[in-house]
């Protein structure tokens, strides 16, 4: 198996992991995540194997989770290891849920999406995408939820020329001339961006594929978004502001003013989001993009690139066990 082939997509925050299971839809399946024994999260499906409760609904206890239902307890491995009202009988094979690689990294949970991958090839995938720009720096963040595909948010955030007739009261207000000039280059994991009438020193983006927005405003201080995919029509933003950690002490404050600058500037591109068509820009083509798109033409070609690596088997849900049968009898086998 070629575990090149999969990416790694950043779909939650590390701090909603604390000490409760995290339900969450993500590429329009129902997926739970928890931290085991040990600290590390896990993924996966949203469904007991016994009878089809969500496991979300359910608690952890001794780095197991455990089903609200009938309080199967199942380890970080999708293993069943105790069924309470069965006793001490043994516990069938079949009693186990899909999981999904995950790993950890700049804060962050990223959700391995490829081929199936078995336990002993997990060490060979490849590393985490690296977000050198916001390395050292603290940070403040919010959550908010789009409609929109996500790549169609990932186009809006990285596309320089609407800012002066879609935010004219804000950050559009800083381009007076609306003839807009780009520069695009490659980095590792993606390219960096900059409107040509900016040294590039001073403000540029990054985009960190396969769905990081870094917005560098200044030495020591970022923006970023995750855009994590929900299913086709919306996606859960996760906003972000990274500043100096000499700073940490200001952090209310920074908090505050965070949130408020974000809402303030983004919700005037929410209503330009949700009209677009076709939802899917892997679907848009008809759309005629112009010099002055030279982001968005590198992004569409990062977007190429990923489909042709990723087989239709690629697209399946990762570690599905192909023998589970929803509603198929269990029996217990008699000690």
């Amino acid at each position: 198996m070629n575990v090149s082939s999969g990416h790694w997509h950043a779909v939650l925050s590390s701090r909603e992991l604390r000490g409760r299971p995290v339900a969450k839809t993500r590429f329009g399946e129902r997926l739970v995540f928890w931290r085991d024994g040990s600290g590390k999260p896990v993924c996966f499906e949203d469904r007991c194997a016994h009878r089809g409760a969500s496991l979300s609904l359910g608690s952890l206890r001794d780095g197991q989770i455990v089903c609200p239902f009938h309080g199967l307890c199942y380890d970080a491995t999708g293993r069943c290891v105790k069924v309470p009202v069965e006793g001490d009988r043994k516990i069938p094979e079949a009693l186990k849920v899909a999981t999904h690689p995950v790993a950890e990294g700049d804060g962050l949970v990223w959700l391995w999406r490829g081929p199936a991958v078995d336990p002993e090839v997990l060490p060979l995938l490849p590393g985490l995408p690296r977000l050198a720009l916001v390395e050292g720096l603290a940070h403040g963040e919010t959550t908010w939820t789009w409609n929109g595909h996500y790549s169609r948010c990932i186009e809006g955030v990285i596309d320089y020329s609407h800012l002066p007739f879609v935010h004219p009261g804000t950050i559009g207000r800083l381009t007076r001339n609306p003839e807009c000039s780009v520069t695009v280059e490659p980095i590792a994991d993606g390219f960096r961006a900059w409107r040509n009438a900016e040294p590039p020193d001073r403000q540029f983006i990054e985009f960190i594929s396969p769905n990081v927005w870094l917005n560098r405003i200044g030495p020591g201080y970022v923006l970023a978004a995750i855009f994590a995919p929900v299913d086709d029509t919306h996606t859960e933003a996760y906003l972000r502001w990274y500043y100096p950690t000499a700073l940490r002490w200001l952090r209310p404050l920074l908090d505050v003013v965070g949130r408020f600058s974000q809402w303030f500037v983004f919700h005037d591109d929410l209503p330009i989001l949700a009209s677009q068509r076709p939802v899917n820009v892997d679907d848009a083509d008809t759309d005629r993009l112009l010099p002055s798109d030279a982001a968005l033409i590198e992004y569409r070609k990062l977007r190429r690139r990923l489909r042709e690596e990723v087989s239709s088997a690629a697209r399946a849900e990762v570690s599905r066990d192909a023998d589970r049968a929803g509603g198929t009898p269990v029996t217990f086998p008699a000690n």
